[in-house]
């Protein structure tokens, strides 16, 4: 990632269209996340350690990366040769570099402080297949090396010591309208993306948003309506790290790490996902979208034997017809993980560490997004603003909140350069503010408001 300068002077802006770390006395993460449907390149940072945030975004490809095209049946060797030069498949380097601000940092002694990091980031290796029948795309990640992954955090400190895949999937284009999806894949829960920020939402924090399961999907457009259905029998596959079960790009139901209090000893199974939207009005700028989708699956549980559930709901509205774009979304989550001890927790992993959520929450999302004009300025500019509110059903866990005000910046003449920068104000929120990590989710931290600024540079080839 040599953009780490380009990332510096850009000190005020944010990441936005498309998409989605502080030192602790204990581990500390950040993921980092993306939005599109061809490849988006945001992406979420490792988290290594007991109690620290993290952030995530993501690049890539994306579940829809293959175009509704119409599907053909060539009927000479011209047309056989025509198709054959539509496919293509594309390698796509990015290389990532990120300056961190935490205002809420605490030292080792628990004294807080502000503290300031300029590191490497991610080296992310994406490939892209396309044709007039076939698709795929796969992805895999390497992070290490900077100050998430330190030394203080149990790792050893250098670059790649931390990878796994993002997604790995193939698929058909049955007709215009239909496609069916094999593989490593996104789980169609509302959108892939539920907001414009490098973080996601609070969503993702809670493995509902931008996750990633193997199974087979099925999906079909017919005018205004888009239906889409999966069955995937078990996560994605952990990849390389020192955590038990962690090492992943997306949230996923895990077998806890020693350090995370009341440690659970689960995993999920058997996921019936499925996704409608209809589109309610359309204009040149865009369309007014209402969606609703529903998550049932089975939770291991190792340490009994028994299985329990996971049962999810959301339901969405977004406008992208005028200039100021509108989102609200709200999701309900329940898991009954028929632990050991208690039930109203429960632990998830990603970036190479595992956290406790609460088992069952509803969650609150509000965003505001615009394209500004930027005239000769050579990057576009998309500004954004949203609010998310957990609510948790236990009268003794205190709700997570997050406020995000950021910009995403593209250069208009090469769209090689990616800048993504972000000031979050979270409540018990595991990605903001020393001590919340562990049990922000669950329980909740501290209960006051912190904050942290993020920029992420990357640059594309």
């Amino acid at each position: 990632m040599g953009i780490a300068a380009s990332t510096i002077w850009l000190g005020l802006a944010a990441p936005a269209i498309a998409a989605q770390v502080t030192e602790d006395a204990v581990p500390s993460l950040l993921p980092i996340t993306a939005t599109a449907t061809t490849p988006d390149l945001r992406d979420a940072a490792p988290r290594a350690g007991q109690d620290l945030p993290q952030l995530t975004g993501e690049p890539e490809v994306s579940e829809d990366i293959a175009p509704s095209a119409p599907v053909t049946a060539p009927e000479s060797a011209a047309a056989e040769t025509s198709a054959a030069e539509q496919a293509r498949l594309k390698l796509t380097v990015g290389i990532r570099a990120r300056f961190d601000v935490r205002f809420d940092d605490a030292r080792l002694s628990g004294d807080p402080y502000t503290s300031t990091h300029l590191s490497f980031d991610t080296l992310i290796l994406t490939l892209n297949y396309d044709s007039p029948t076939l698709f795929g795309a796969a992805e895999y990640r390497f992070y290490g090396g900077n100050f998430i992954y330190s030394r203080a955090n149990g790792f050893d400190g250098y670059p790649g010591e931390v990878s796994f895949p993002s997604f790995a999937y193939a698929g058909v284009k049955l007709t215009p309208q239909d496609k069916v999806t094999v593989g490593f894949q996104s789980v169609p829960f509302d959108e892939r993306y539920w907001g414009s920020s490098w973080y996601n939402t609070l969503g993702f924090v809670y493995g509902l948003e931008e996750v990633y399961n193997v199974g087979i999907s099925a999906s079909h457009s017919d005018g205004p309506l888009d239906l889409t259905a999966g069955y995937f029998p078990t996560t994605g596959p952990a990849g390389f790290g020192i955590s038990r079960d962690s090492a992943r790009y997306s949230v996923n139901i895990v077998r806890a790490d020693p350090y995370v209090p009341d440690a659970t000893d689960n995993t999920e199974r058997d996921m019936f996902v499925g996704r409608i939207r209809y589109r309610l009005a359309t204009s040149e700028e865009g369309a007014l979208m209402l969606a609703g989708s529903a998550w049932a699956s089975r939770v291991r549980n190792y340490d009994t034997d028994r299985d329990g559930s996971r049962r999810a709901y959301a339901v969405s509205l977004r406008d992208t017809r005028r200039p100021l774009q509108l989102r609200l979304l709200a999701a309900r989550q329940a898991i009954n993980p028929r632990n050991l001890g208690r039930d109203d927790l429960i632990a998830v992993g990603d970036y190479d560490s595992s956290y406790n959520i609460a088992a069952r929450s509803t969650m609150l999302l509000g965003e505001v997004s615009r394209n500004v004009d930027t005239g000769a300025f050579p990057f576009t500019v998309n500004l954004y603003g949203s609010y998310t509110h957990m609510l948790k059903d236990d009268a003794g866990f205190a709700d997570t909140q997050r406020i995000n005000l950021g910009a995403y910046w593209n250069d208009k003449a090469s769209q090689r350069i990616k800048i993504w920068s972000e000031f979050l104000i979270g409540r018990n929120d595991p990605y903001v503010g020393a001590g919340q990590f562990v049990s922000g989710a669950a329980q909740g931290g501290d209960d006051r408001w912190k904050t942290s600024f993020l920029i992420m540079a990357g640059y594309f080839f």
